[in-house]
């Protein structure tokens, strides 16, 4: 049974090895987009950002991928995944919403080749390819009159619960026991 249960371990370690190695390659490829193609300065790119989120009974962290920061103030928020993008989607919106004290105006899920983005205020989906993420002059005349709106009270605490949620999803599931 231990052999069997080692066999188990390994496979799961080997597996979300590949996955980090293609996450990883994600990345990469929507850091050249976003700096190659779509002209943003590398330092208004949060990478691997991690946020103190405070729910109602605890206190967790939570990171992304990406935040585009612009002069007036945040303007999106990427996740990059190599899994189904549309499961991801609700994430995203939430974090965008709730991890900062306004929320977010925009939000993008991509597997490095298709992509969700959203307009997080509005609640509507604005492009379905990475091509269609926004230039950064697009950007920054989006956010010529932004106001920063906090998310609505009866919906803060909704929203923490999923980024929670999802949070615990993207843990390994197996803890390495060699040390």
């Amino acid at each position: 049974m231990e052999d069997r249960e080692k066999l188990i371990t390994e496979k799961i370690k080997a597996e979300e090895h590949a996955e980090m190695i293609q996450l990883d390659g994600i990345k990469q490829k929507v850091w050249d987009i976003l700096t190659k193609e779509k002209d943003f300065h590398p330092e208004e790119i949060e990478i691997d950002p991690t946020f103190q989120l405070v729910l109602s009974d605890r206190e967790i962290t939570a990171s992304i991928e990406f935040v585009i920061n612009l002069p007036a103030a945040s303007f999106m928020v990427i996740k990059c995944t190599p899994t189904s993008i549309e499961s991801w989607e609700r994430y995203v919106i939430a974090f965008a919403r709730v991890i900062k004290d306004y929320q977010i105006p925009y939000a993008m899920v991509t597997d490095g080749d298709r992509a969700r983005i959203m307009d997080v205020l509005k609640g509507s989906l604005v492009g379905e390819s990475i091509e269609g993420l926004f230039h950064r002059q697009e950007a920054l005349n989006r956010m010529k009159d932004f106001q920063k709106i906090p998310c609505p009270e009866e919906r803060l605490e909704r929203g923490k619960r999923i980024v929670y949620a999802f949070e615990g999803i993207k843990c390994p599931t197996v803890k390495d026991t060699q040390d």
